[in-house]
C-alpha cells in the first residue's frame, strides 16, 4: 500500500485540524494516509451532562472529511474515543464506528477502520462487519503493551476477522516519548519490530509516537523555548540500523495523545503558538489570554513577529500556515483564537513532515539496497 517514505498523521477530528488538513497543497497529500481519530463527546461542565448526542457529535461526518482531505487516497478510522465504553448506540440502531465507515462510503472515500486488543466485543463485531462488506481490510494498532504477548494478540485477531495479512495495516504507536529516553526508545521499538510475527506479509508497517506533553508549563510564559522532537529522531535512527522490515512513520502533529477537558470556567491559558522545526517544536508563548494588562489573543501580534524573525522559520510561501504567521506579523490577518493557531500550527507541521519523508526517498532507499 506504501512504503517507508510515506506519513500517517493522525488527526484529531476537530475544526482546527480539519481547515489544517483541507488547506494542505494537494500534491503533499499523495504521500500520507490521515488517520482520523474522532475525539470524545464534549462535557458540558456547568450541566453535568454531554454537550451532545452521539447523533449530533458525528452528524455529516462523511461531507466533513470529503471537504477536509478532497483527495482519492484512504483513510484510517478510529472511533475508539466515543466507544470506550462500548455500549455506544446510534439513535438509528447503528454501531458509531459503522455510521462513520458508511458515511465515508457515501461519499466515495476508501476508509479503513482501526482497531486494537482494548477494543471490546460490540467494536470488534462492528469492524467484522465493515470488513464483510467493504472489503477494505483493517488496520491493527497495537501499542507498547501489547508485545508483552504479541503472538496471542496477533494469532487471536487473525482467527477472529479471517483477514489476509496482505490486507491488514499494522501501526506501532508508542504515544508519548520522554524526549530523554530517545536512544532506549530506539532499540525498544527495534525489538517490537522484529517480534512482530510474519513481518513481511502485512500490508503496511507504521511506527508512531509524539514527544509533545500534556501542557506546556516546563516552558516559562513570555518567553520562547523548544522541546526535541524525539519521535523523528528516533525514526530516524530505525532507517539507519538493520531490520527486516523499515516502517513508515506517524505523529500526533503538535498534540500529546491524551484527551483532557478542563472546565472553561477555571481554565487558565496562556497564548502560543507551536511551530515544528526539523528535530524540535519551537513553543512560543505569550500570557494570559484573560489579562486585559496583555489584551487576550492580540498577544499573536507580537509572537508572530518572533516567529518570522527565527532562523527556522520556514518563509511565508511554505504553507497556508506560514502565509497565515507572516501576514499576522504585519496585522494583515487576525490575532484569531486557539482554533485559528492549532490550524496554523498544524498545516505548517503537515507540510514539513511529509517534505521530510519525501527526502528521506533517497536516504533508506541506498540503506535497503
Amino acid at each position: 500500500m506504501f512504503a517507508e517514505n510515506h506519513y500517517i498523521p493522525i488527526v484529531r477530528w476537530r475544526r482546527g485540524e480539519q481547515k489544517a488538513l483541507e488547506f494542505l497543497d494537494s500534491q503533499l497529500k499523495s504521500n500520507m494516509t490521515p488517520l482520523i481519530e474522532i475525539p470524545p463527546i464534549p462535557w458540558d461542565f456547568e450541566n453535568g451532562i454531554p454537550k451532545k448526542t452521539i447523533d449530533e457529535h458525528l452528524s455529516n461526518i462523511g461531507a466533513q472529511v470529503k471537504v477536509s482531505w478532497n483527495y482519492n487516497g484512504p483513510v484510517f478510522i478510529d472511533a475508539y474515543q466515543v466507544c470506550n465504553e462500548d455500549d455506544e448506540i446510534m439513535s438509528n440502531g447503528q454501531h458509531p464506528l459503522s455510521f462513520i465507515i458508511n458515511e465515508m462510503h457515501a461519499q466515495n472515500i476508501v476508509a479503513i477502520p482501526v482497531t486494537g486488543s482494548n477494543r471490546g466485543p460490540n467494536y470488534q463485531n462492528a469492524i467484522k462487519s465493515i470488513i464483510q462488506e467493504y472489503n477494505n481490510g483493517y488496520c491493527l494498532r497495537l501499542e507498547e503493551v501489547d508485545f508483552d504477548d504479541i503472538e496471542q494478540i496477533v494469532n487471536s485477531t487473525k482467527l477472529f476477522f479471517n483477514v489476509k495479512l496482505e490486507n491488514v495495516d499494522i501501526i506501532l504507536d508508542y504515544k508519548y516519548i520522554n524526549p530523554n529516553h530517545t536512544s532506549r526508545m530506539t532499540r525498544l521499538v527495534s525489538g517490537s519490530i522484529s517480534a512482530i510475527p510474519e513481518l513481511k506479509k502485512w500490508r503496511t508497517l507504521t511506527f508512531c509516537a509524539t514527544a509533545f506533553p500534556e501542557n506546556l508549563g516546563e516552558i516559562q510564559t513570555g518567553t520562547d523555548g523548544s522541546i526535541p522532537r524525539a519521535e523523528w529522531i528516533i525514526y530516524k535512527k530505525l532507517l539507519k540500523s538493520s531490520l527486516e522490515r523499515y516502517p513508515s512513520f506517524g505523529d500526533y502533529i503538535i498534540s500529546n495523545p491524551e484527551y483532557s477537558e478542563i472546565d472553561p470556567r477555571f481554565m487558565q491559558m496562556a497564548a502560543s503558538i507551536r511551530y515544528t522545526a526539523d528535530d524540535e517544536f519551537l513553543i512560543f508563548r505569550g500570557y494570559s489570554i484573560k489579562s486585559k494588562k496583555y489584551n487576550g489573543w492580540g498577544q499573536a501580534l507580537d509572537i508572530t513577529k518572533r516567529i518570522v524573525s527565527h532562523q527556522k522559520y520556514s518563509g511565508n510561501q511554505y504553507s497556508y500556515g506560514d502565509e497565515y504567521i507572516y501576514n499576522c506579523s504585519i496585522g494583515k490577518e487576525s490575532t484569531g483564537n486557539p482554533e485559528t493557531w492549532r490550524r496554523v500550527g498544524t498545516n505548517h507541521h503537515l507540510t514539513l513532515a511529509a517534505k521530510e519523508l519525501s527526502n528521506l526517498h533517497v536516504v533508506s532507499t541506498v540503506h535497503l539496497s
